[in-house]
């Protein structure tokens, strides 16, 4: 959809996460995402038993051997164990401290010996040949000890084939290629992604992570709704000891590197602002405040726990937010903001018996934003002292620093017998998103935004915004939030070799006032042109005819500039609601001792419900067969060889209904005028022809039959990975892996009616009553049929268009990846990883989002709406990083004192250019149809001036180069004296060489409509890495 050019306030709430499913060599192995398991073999024990007991709660598993000496405990929730071998009803054997972990094995194994001596003492195995997971798993040790950001992504970023998004998007990070949007997340087992867009998710406090698992490929059928990547968490519990601690952190402004200052590209074309300054950044400030608390134990021994945690991060920023050329930086060029985001946990866990476990959690994130706006001078640095807006925004990913929720969650474990276990989820999550404003007019009024930057303006007049928001900002509406109703059940049984796994699932989303609306209804946008015969889109009139307002150039090549303007409306509010439902099937199959064969097959459907309460999209049954190989090579665990094959969808988010479904408006009014009054508002106004929206979005119902392709497929893409690990010596593991991944499907919307009306015209349909053709989701370059109400009285005609006939290439997407990591497990004092990936992601399509431009509309991106716009589409997509490494690790210098690092260095993404279409129009139309029959898209074409040229050619996506590397260092002291039991003290620096690298730019190089023009930003930099930071801590646990 044609992408509105304006700041949009969109928002985040609460969505899905999982793990995958894990093969153990040596004995079949299942563990729900939550949990792990304990296996092992013993020789030649008839009548022998091994009882498993968590240390901490005192629950106890009893497990039977089998024929071959064999247990496995599965379903355990994760944490420290220890294992009891009883022969003849005496203890032969007690192994201490298994640490159990999500989604992996801990294998105990025992001698050959009539004594049945423990060998080794259930740790972790130094190599896991029961996993053939792509990713990383870290515990609440291993990330207390690593100098990282206390937040979800953060995490994420440790893992291989990760990128951090685009900078424009609220959330998420690219896994494997794929589009932000494209991942879920898990807490404990409840999806706590972002169900509006899915674009990031719930956060809770650090503290309260006991395992964070990012997987990035290779999870079962057990999880779906992702073909990027899964983030799982795990929290902490309580335990049969009363434990807690508080601590304080500080990141004072002081101890902050100046933020590098932003300039204005040196173009060649715009000399007025050619290498000046564009925003000054040198002179904000920003300090971080967090304190933090948690407590948990009995409250019945050995039966019901609590564990309670909660911290605020106050994050105080002084901005200067106004661009040098602003016209309303006297008023509103600075903003104090103070953000805040409360994070609590609860949890409650009750062992009704040692075979039945209940869980209750409360999870909450909330992000809350005081912002006051004053003026600021930037020739003497000052701010002024009095306020021209206050704001509070709550839970909203336009302007926090992220988008929390309230979440309740149910969970039921039973161990019905040795064989049968099951899983029950049920929870709930809200978010909800609040804006109020202070000062200046109403937003809910009908006083416009006006926007006219320096080289529109007409000189002699003033150029006044009425609101100190920034030109072009939407707002929500009352009441606006959203919730999201989780139901899951799982099954396990065991007989003989293999282990039978099922399970079912229902989400349910509903985003209420979803959508926005510009403040004042609506904005004035001033422009000007040398071109006076200039028609623009849905104008009958031209600059000339409509008596603009000129004024001469100086330039003998264009002597004379015409000035006029439009009015743009947009409103989008709407209730917009999605369900979705999954069955899984599997089979784990012990074949030999060293091999493990896991077939499975997943079954998901979902729907999309609009504004009115009716179903437009459905996806009726998507299958998704998928199939796991693991062998342990000598039989011992030294060396793992492992692949994965199978297909992964992911749904649409319910944002999909906000203007692609439901009611909606975005019109642009062109005009001339002759003056401009003290709310910037244009006075003498001649109308150059009536309200245009090229989308065909001007407040009426949608009829849900015409906006989405009747067969339409799910997203889906098919993914392979062939993987060695090798332990080379207790204290090196290495390995290398390699990934492929294939886009099947892609959704997004399509907004082209020249195919249609094509249709029309080669079989003779009256289309005198047709309403016309706005715009419907269809699957990108393939075969796709519509329902088009020709007749304009509901009698549709079934239309079946050919990729070719639409115009478009089949949608493509590579991702492939080599890569390569060696370990150092914690021994002799220290721990270390690196990971280095080559990777290539090639397609003519990013996914559900399009990072080109940061538009924020996920399946409703400009890409596919009409073919001209997919010309030069096909190169190295925006998340491709030709080379990363990642390493972290900590090392202790002395008995009280630890250093940890964490290093990134990755290629930069790849670099486009944008303008206006200077090619063929497809479907044999000529230019000036295209250029005024409401087709055109202003400059999201892949036609620019380079080398030198003063005309427009085609210009391939990633082409012209790309961004610098990006090389980054955090580090941290941590000391923790012996005198004072408990105490920690804490220094934490990130970016230690305060590279502020460039992350990604302005491509546009000319103005929308105007192909001889340049863009004065062009080429600008939008955003960097943050500055060097230093963050002090103390704590103190008891």
């Amino acid at each position: 959809m044609k992408r509105n050019h304006v700041r949009s306030a969109f928002r985040l709430s609460a969505l899905a996460s999982a793990i995958s499913v894990c093969l153990f060599a040596g004995h079949v192995s299942a563990q729900t995402n939550v949990t792990g398991n304990v296996f092992g073999q013993v020789q030649a024990a008839p009548g022998a038993t091994v009882i498993v007991e968590n240390v901490g709660t005192g629950a106890k598993r009893t497990i039977v051997l089998d024929a071959q000496g064999r247990f496995i405990a599965t379903a355990l929730p994760v944490g420290t164990y220890k294992a009891t071998l009883v022969r003849d009803g005496k203890v032969v054997s007690t192994t201490d401290n298994i640490e159990v972990r999500i989604g992996q094995g801990s294998e105990v194994q025992f001698s050959s010996g009539a004594a049945q001596t423990v060998l080794i003492t259930g740790k972790l195995a130094q190599l896991d040949v029961s996993s053939t997971n792509n990713g990383a798993a870290f515990t609440a040790k291993q990330l207390d000890a690593l100098p990282v950001a206390q937040n979800i992504q953060a995490i994420v970023q440790l893992a291989p084939n990760t990128t951090r998004a685009d900078s424009r998007y609220p959330g998420g990070a690219s896994f494997g290629g794929a589009a932000p949007s494209e991942n879920s997340y898990y807490i404990n087992g409840f999806p706590v992604t972002n169900p509006l867009n899915q674009l990031g998710s719930t956060d809770l406090p650090f503290g309260a992570i006991s395992q964070a698992q990012v997987l990035t490929g290779g999870f079962g059928v057990e999880f779906g709704r992702s073909i990027g990547g899964v983030v799982n968490i795990t929290t902490k519990s309580g335990t049969n000891t009363w434990r807690g601690g508080v601590s304080l952190s500080l990141a004072p402004n002081s101890l902050r590197s100046k933020t590098k200052d932003l300039f204005y590209p040196n173009t060649g074309a715009v000399p007025t602002t050619d290498g000046t300054l564009y925003l000054r950044r040198g002179d904000n400030t920003r300090s971080e405040t967090t304190l933090g608390a948690y407590l948990g134990g009995p409250i019945i021994q050995d039966r019901l726990f609590i564990f309670a945690a909660i911290d605020q991060i106050k994050d105080d920023r002084g901005q200067v937010i106004g661009i040098r050329t602003a016209g309303n930086n006297a008023t509103a060029g600075w903003a104090d903001r103070d953000n805040t985001n409360t994070r609590y946990f609860v949890k409650a866990d009750w062992n009704i018996t040692n075979d039945h476990i209940l869980e209750l959690s409360f999870i909450g994130d909330k992000h809350e934003l005081d912002e006051t706006r004053r003026g600021y001078d930037y020739a003497t640095g000052a701010v002024g002292a009095t306020p021209s807006l206050k704001a509070k925004y709550t839970n909203l990913s336009s302007n926090n620093l992220g988008v929390g929720s309230d979440a309740q969650v149910l969970r039921y474990t039973g161990y019905l017998t040795q064989n049968l276990t099951i899983t029950a989820l049920a929870g709930r999550s809200k978010s909800k998103h609040l804006n109020d404003f202070e000062g200046g007019p109403p937003v809910s009024s009908n006083i416009r935004q006006s926007n006219a930057a320096i080289a529109n303006r007409f000189p002699g007049f003033t150029y006044n915004s009425p609101y100190a928001l920034g030109a072009g900002t939407t707002v929500l509406s009352p009441g606006s939030q959203d919730v999201v109703d989780a139901l899951r059940f799982d099954l396990e049984y065991k007989l003989g070799n293999h282990t039978l796994r099922a399970g079912v699932d229902d989400v349910k989303l509903k985003s209420k006032a979803a959508g926005e609306v510009y403040a004042g209804n609506g904005y004035y946008l001033y422009a000007s042109s040398t071109n006076g015969n200039l028609r623009n889109p849905g104008s009958t009139l031209t600059l000339l005819q409509g008596n603009a307002l000129s004024a001469p150039t100086g330039n003998a090549a264009a002597p004379t500039r015409y000035y006029y303007g439009r009015e743009v409306i947009f409103n989008t509010v709407t209730d917009a609601q999605s369900t979705q439902s999954a069955q899984y099937i599997e089979d784990r199959w012990q074949v030999t001792k060293d091999l493990v064969v896991t077939p499975g097959l997943r079954f998901e459907q979902y729907k999309n419900i609009n504004g009115d309460g009716q179903t437009f999209l459905k996806v009726n049954n998507s299958v998704n067969p998928r199939l796991a190989v693991a062998w342990d090579v000598a039989g011992d665990a030294s060396t793992k060889l492992f692949a994965t094959a199978g297909r992964y969808g992911v749904q649409i988010p319910t944002r999909l209904a906000v203007r692609g479904a439901s009611r909606s408006t975005f019109t642009s009014d062109w005009f001339t005028y002759q003056g401009v009054d003290a709310n910037g508002a244009p006075t003498g106004v001649v109308k150059l022809g009536t309200p245009f929206s090229n989308n065909n979005e001007y407040g009426q119902a949608k009829d849900p039959n015409v906006v989405s392709a009747q067969d339409i497929k799910p997203n889906s893409q098919d993914e392979f990975t062939l993987g060695i690990e090798k332990a080379l010596s207790p204290s090196l593991n290495v390995g290398a892996r390699v990934t492929y991944r294939q886009l099947v499907a892609t959704i997004d919307d399509h907004c082209d009616a020249r195919p249609f009306e094509k249709y029309a015209a080669d079989r003779g349909i009256d289309t005198s009553n047709w309403a016309g053709y706005g715009c419907a989701s269809f699957n990108p370059g393939q075969a796709n049929t519509f329902l088009v109400d020709y007749a304009g009285n509901k009698q549709y005609t079934t239309v079946t268009l050919s990729a070719a006939e639409l115009g478009f290439d089949k949608a493509k997407r590579t991702y492939m990846a080599l890569d390569f990591f060696a370990e150092h497990p914690f021994k002799d004092g220290w721990y270390g990883k690196v990971t280095y990936t080559y990777a290539q992601n090639k397609g003519n399509t990013e996914g559900q989002t399009n990072s080109d431009l940061g538009q924020l509309d996920v399946s409703l991106t400009v890409n596919w709406d009409h073919p001209e716009l997919m010309q030069g589409g096909y190169g190295y997509l925006p998340n491709d990083r030709r080379h990363q490494i990642k390493a972290y690790g900590f090392y202790r210098v002395l008995p009280e004192l630890d250093v940890g690092a964490n290093l990134l260095i990755a290629s930069g993404r790849p670099k486009g250019c944008l303008g206006n279409f200077a090619g063929t129009p497809s479907f044999g139309q000529s230019f000036d149809d295209f250029d005024n029959g409401g087709n055109n898209y202003g400059n999201d074409y892949r036609y620019c001036r380079v080398n030198g040229s003063t005309t427009s050619t085609f210009v391939p996506r990633g082409t012209l180069g790309n961004m610098p590397w990006d090389t980054r260092l955090d580090m941290n002291l941590v000391y923790k004296p012996s005198f004072v039991k408990g105490l920690t003290a804490r220094m934490d620096v990130f970016n230690v060489f305060n590279k502020q690298t460039v992350q990604n730019i302005d491509e546009q190089q000319q103005p929308a409509y105007d192909p001889t023009g340049t863009s004065a930003t062009y080429g600008r930099t939008l955003s960097t890495t943050s500055p060097r930071s230093i963050k002090l801590t103390v704590s103190y646990e008891f």
